[in-house]
């Protein structure tokens, strides 16, 4: 089963340029040798939080807490921290409500992500309004939800609902039409409280040197 680890921070004001050399240079690299699979970073284009979110990836829980456990990770972390703040991190396991394969890298892709608490005693009946509604219903508007998750470590809302847009444009029309507004009715009126979302953009600090290297596969 895969797991989602991410990570979220602001980086330190005048420590751009310091920040991302250690990000290029030593922490992807140390998370690398970890083996957590990095997938995206991406800034909060809209929405509240930290700026930067770093999405990676583990087959199990076991494999991810032995990661973070070790001391290279320790390092790394430390070392980050001398550079960003508002650092927090979430462990989210599928909620099996879409169908995921393999979580591969993605790029140039910008996300819409939803975060919530289901209602108690609503569990069910929001299971088939995601399957029944939410998902062709967002696959229509072009914003096809790509991933679901409850959260198991951290704080916050216990669902997120991972979308999927090729551009900020893309995004943005599909959260003006009238099928999206009354998606969220329904689903904010009957099944979800503590409800957020946010527009991600992406880095480039994963996508980009993860196509140079399939790119250098020819030669």
């Amino acid at each position: 089963m895969t797991i989602l680890f991410t990570q979220y921070w602001d980086v330190k004001p005048g420590q751009f340029d310091a920040y991302s050399n250690f990000i290029v240079d030593s922490y992807n690299p140390a998370m690398e040798r970890l083996r957590i699979q990095l997938l995206g970073g991406y800034y909060t284009a809209v929405g509240e939080g930290p700026r930067i979110i770093a999405v990676a990836t583990m087959e199990n829980d076991t494999g991810l807490m032995m990661a973070l456990a070790h001391r290279e990770f320790r390092i790394a972390h430390t070392g980050l921290l001398q550079w960003v703040d508002n650092y927090h991190s979430k462990v989210w396991a599928p909620t099996g409500r879409v169908t995921e394969g393999p979580y591969h890298i993605q790029t140039s892709a910008w996300k819409f992500n939803q975060y919530y608490d289901i209602v108690p005693g609503r569990e069910e009946a929001h299971y088939r309004f995601v399957k029944e509604e939410c998902l062709a219903g967002m696959k229509a508007l072009g914003l096809p939800i790509t991933g679901g998750w409850r959260l198991v470590v951290g704080s916050g809302p216990r669902i997120l609902a991972e979308a999927t847009g090729r551009n900020m444009v893309n995004i943005a029309k599909a959260l003006d039409s009238a099928e999206f507004r009354q998606i969220v009715r329904v689903l904010k009126k009957q099944y979800a409280v503590n409800y957020s979302s946010r527009i991600l953009a992406p880095t480039g600090r994963i996508e980009v040197p993860f196509l140079m290297k399939e790119m250098m596969k020819g030669f």
